[in-house]
């Protein structure tokens, strides 16, 4: 599984490079994500994820972002969000959330991987609500 998760690393850091990896407990972290417009109190954050020890078999489920973030016009928490934890310093909070159709094969690039998991935030983010 590392040779995979390395593999996919470099993808990853192709639009992320400056991404962390934290091979205990196999978090991501990402220091900047920029948010669609008009939509949020921020316009960048900080996003987190975790790979489940099943992958690639079992999908990643969720991500995670720093605790504060509210939908701009109706300054309210967004739905599916709530407060969890995370090795990263600070308060987080998790949106349930998971990529439609995972379908991951042995070439990671034809099928489901990590960068098209972080891609699909994303979709979530631009729900608001």
């Amino acid at each position: 599984m590392m040779e995979r998760i390395e593999e996919e690393l470099r993808l990853l850091r192709r639009e992320h490079p400056d991404l962390e990896y934290r091979q205990d407990g196999c978090w991501i972290w990402l220091p900047r994500f920029c948010l669609p417009p008009g939509i949020w109190n921020r316009e960048e954050i900080q996003v987190c994820f975790q790979i489940p020890s099943g992958y690639p078999g079992q999908s990643p489920y969720g991500f995670y972002v720093p605790d504060g973030l509210v939908v701009k016009a109706t300054n309210q928490a967004p739905i599916n969000y709530g407060p969890a934890a995370t090795p990263f310093s600070g308060s987080w909070c998790r949106f349930s959330w998971q990529q439609d159709n995972w379908r991951a094969t042995a070439d990671l690039r034809s099928g489901s991987n990590l960068l098209n998991f972080v891609r699909t935030f994303m979709d979530r983010l631009k729900e608001g609500a």
